[in-house]
Formats: structure tokens, sequence, C-alpha cells
């Protein structure tokens, strides 16, 4: 197959990837989610934005074709791109290359789930837009910010057990008002990056392991296993979250976590598979080292 002259990205993970590797004129189409990724990937690497803005101005101007995971199908086929690039798993799949009108090699789903699978996707489009060595340089600049959050980790004396909470809403919407939650029953335990960041930083994820998805959690079998730690995260601003405060729930009181006061608000995505994961793992590696200095034996 040629290479791609017009890119269509489906997925701010991979809009953000394609602006790093400097892929802005191939790309003919993004979602609505996709320039606030661009903008936190320059913030959290340290890129002047006004070094960057002919390059900014190009995505601002590029038009929508829906929010992430959905497309919509008229104005992505009207953008006549020769490949469309998604990221997703389960029922937050992309859609079919034939929904587009696409033969199957013109449409790449990356399913990004551990460090390993963000690596080759970022070199499996390098390899697409013709910048292999600049994805591989991206990979080796992503492994060093890593191992320098690491290297100022202070091992906790014993591995907090971790319960990180992704959702509430076990009705999904588009509008967040008609989306309904029952956290005494049920939450969504989060995985993608989200269990191999929790190892990585000292912890012992639960409900998910390096490689899964999500895992629907019974509040039973959460309150059986009484985690050490739990992270509430607000589902990238679901009111959902902020409206069922965990201390609040019925039966949460019996958690050991709540009586310590071992529950905590992350404010970054721990399970978002995107070139900003390290910051993530350093919020996540001080929540860690916070508890374990709560709880180290004297």
């Amino acid at each position: 197959m040629s290479r791609p002259q017009r890119l269509l990205s489906l997925s701010p993970n991979v809009s953000m990837i394609l602006f790093a590797l400097g892929a802005d004129d191939r790309v003919v189409g993004r979602t609505h989610y996709c320039l606030p990724s661009i903008r936190s990937y320059l913030e959290v690497w340290g890129l002047s934005a006004d070094a960057v803005a002919p390059r900014l101005r190009h995505w601002e101007a590029l038009p929508e074709v829906g929010g992430w995971p959905q497309a919509d199908r008229e104005q992505t086929m009207a953008l006549r791109p020769d490949m469309v690039l998604a990221s997703g798993t389960g029922t937050l799949d992309a859609y079919e290359a034939g929904m587009f009108g696409l033969g199957p090699d013109a449409f790449r789903n990356f399913d990004i789930r551990t460090l390993a699978d963000l690596d080759r996707q970022i070199l499996a489009i390098g390899e697409i837009v013709g910048e292999p060595e600049t994805a591989r340089d991206i990979v080796a600049r992503l492994a060093a910010q890593r191992d320098a959050v690491l290297a100022g980790r202070i091992a906790p004396a014993r591995r907090p057990t971790v319960l990180f909470e992704y959702c509430v809403c076990i009705k999904y919407d588009p509008d967040p008002k008609r989306r309904f939650a029952n956290p005494g029953r049920f939450v969504m335990a989060g995985g993608h990056l989200a269990p191999e960041l929790i190892r990585l930083s000292g912890g012992e994820p639960l409900f998910a392991s390096p490689g899964d998805t999500v895992a629907w959690t019974e509040f039973k079998a959460i309150r059986d296993a009484q985690p050490d730690m739990v992270l509430a995260f607000d589902c990238n601003g679901c009111p959902n979250a902020m409206t069922h405060p965990v201390p609040a729930r019925p039966g949460w009181s019996d958690l050991t976590a709540v009586s310590d006061g071992a529950v905590y608000r992350p404010t970054k995505n721990i399970a978002n598979p995107n070139l900003c994961y390290p910051e993530a793992l350093a919020e996540l590696v001080a929540l860690v080292t916070a508890w374990d200095q709560a709880h180290r034996p004297a």
C-alpha cells in the first residue's frame, strides 16, 4: 500500500502521536477531543505553544467528525481519507472499515492496554507516516520520563492493594445528566494502563490486571477484598462521581480505606494510554508514598 496522504484521526491518543511525529499536513480530520489532548501533550512535555503556533492553527482548522469513540459517517467520507486511525476496545471500539467505504488495510484500530502496546502503536504510526526514527525517539523519551519518575520512588514497606475506581455510571448516555449510577452495588475498576502503572508505583491493583480493559465490580467483592487505597477518579468530569463521594455511599464506611482516610481523588487519568502517562504515574507514586508514610510501622 502506498503511503497515505489523507489521514483521519478518530482518537485523541492517535492525534497526540501524529502531532508528536510532525505529520500535521497529512491529517484532514479529527474528533472534538483531539485538540485538548494535543495541548496537554505540549504542557506535559514542556513544549512551547508559541513555537508550534502554525501547526496548532492547522489542527484548530481541521473539520471535526464527532467525539471519540463515535464519528459521523457522512462527515468522515466527505473528507475522502485514504486511511483512518482509531484507538478503542470492546464497546468503545471504533467502526468497521466498510462503514466508511474503506478497504481493510485503510483502517487501523489500536487496542492499547499496556505500555508495550503504546510503544508498538507509536512505532506503527511512525512507519505509516514515514517517520520511524522520530517514533523510536518518542518511545525512548517516554521510557526516560518513566524511569526518572521511578528513580525518585521510595518503595513502600508493603505493597498496598489499590482499587482504581474509573467510573460509577452503569448506564452511559452522551448527556451526563441522563447517566445512571449505583455505586452502592457496582463500580467500574479501571484497566488499560492503570494496573501496570499501579504496580510500577509500588501498589497492587485489585480486580484488573495488566492487559485488562475494565472490570465491573460488585461492592460485595470490594468489601471482601478490603483495599488499602481507593483511587476515585471522576471519569473526566462526569458529575455522577462528584455526587457520590465514597464515604457517603451505602456500606462503603465498612472499608478500611475509608476509616483510614485512604480515599484519594487523582487528578490524572492513570488508565489513559497516551504520551502523557508519565505525569499520571508521578501523581500515582506520590499517592502511594503518602499512604506508605501514613501506615509505615514506627
